[in-house]
């Protein structure tokens, strides 16, 4: 049984890593829904289809890696994370349990990579920041990637690297690179402008989201295309400002009847908690659809994505939702969407 398994020798698998794909340099507005749940055979569909989408792409695209809410490893949905394309340089918003595997299914090429922003300290959004620049280093990202979040966003990362030294110094005399020393991490207190290049412009707002502070939404111009991300909160008057004419927002959306059915079904089969609190904190914490739909409304964004969804209900039900108030285009967010 053993002679028949396939195995790389560390050498073998610097070949594999050599043989990697070729850069995708994409740019195009399709949208694509994965099939969050799939069987592997849908997924390697859904990869192909997202890929596609990329190489045919024009201007800026916005890739959905994940579309969850909460730090549920169980979800179909991966946790939240996204990322933004234009002209080959790749920036990504939040990194969720999930955000390395679903990026390299993207095909786009680890040297790519700019630039990575945070909206806050909840698991399911900055948990695998650190192991994702790990791996990327390991796939020829560059060091002069920059990462932008809320404190103490910088000493986690430098505190994750260097309980990582052994890991990272292994590798670096296998691949004969310099270490992983380099990446500068950037701790943002306040909201406001956070970067500008030749690409991109960042600015943040701060949203209402207990007991995390600061928590963010972050708006980001290309010179094609405006993408608004409202982070987790309530619904916010500061989200219609900062998402003003943006051509895509992407909000949170909660169904909240919905969630308490779930969660009272859950803590009647021995899950923990009790169902005022969480709700509480559903209510004091993430925007009900509806409210989402009349936010976009005010804001006259052209399309309203919704993502970092709760619970699992149908498309329709979300969509609806949001359509009482917002009559442009509502798209309900799959892993892997392309936008």
């Amino acid at each position: 049984m053993a002679d028949e398994q396939w195995r790389l020798s560390r050498r073998g698998l610097l070949t594999s890593f050599a043989a990697a794909p070729a850069v995708v340099v994409p740019a195009a507005l399709t949208v694509m829904a994965a099939p969050n749940g799939a069987n592997a055979a849908e997924i390697d569909r859904t990869v192909a289809q997202t890929q596609a989408a990329l190489k045919a792409a024009k201007g800026t695209a916005l890739v959905l890696l994940g579309t969850g809410a909460g730090p549920v490893p169980e979800n179909a949905r991966h946790m939240t994370s996204h990322v933004m394309l234009h002209n080959g340089n790749a920036y990504i918003l939040d990194c969720g349990l999930g955000v390395t595997r679903q990026f390299a299914r993207t095909g786009i090429p680890w040297n790519a990579l700019k630039g990575i922003f945070i909206t806050h300290l909840h698991p399911d959004h900055s948990i695998e920041l650190a192991p994702l620049l790990v791996v990327g280093w390991v796939r020829g990202m560059q060091q002069s990637v920059r990462v932008y979040g809320p404190p103490p966003v910088k000493q986690m990362t430098e505190d994750y690297l260097r309980a990582s030294k052994p890991i990272i110094d292994f590798w670096a005399e296998d691949f004969h690179r310099p270490p992983l020393t380099a990446i500068e991490v950037h701790d943002q207190p306040e909201a406001g402008p956070v970067m500008q290049d030749e690409i991109v412009k960042v600015s943040s707002v701060l949203v209402q989201h207990p007991p995390v502070k600061p928590a963010f939404g972050y708006r980001f111009d290309f010179p094609d295309r405006s993408i608004a991300f409202s982070g987790d909160t309530v619904a916010l008057d500061t989200v219609v400002q900062m998402a003003k004419g943006a051509d895509v927002l992407v909000h949170e959306a909660i169904d909240l009847p919905a969630m308490e059915t779930t969660i009272r079904e859950q803590i009647a089969h021995g899950a923990p908690g009790n169902l005022a609190t969480i709700m509480d904190h559903m209510r004091a914490d993430h925007a009900p659809t509806e409210e989402v739909g009349r936010l976009a409304a005010a804001a006259g964004v052209k399309t309203l994505v919704l993502s970092h969804l709760q619970p699992g209900v149908s498309d329709a039900r979300f969509r609806a939702a949001a359509a009482k108030h917002f009559k442009g285009r509502i798209v309900v967010g799959h892993d892997l969407m392309v936008i």
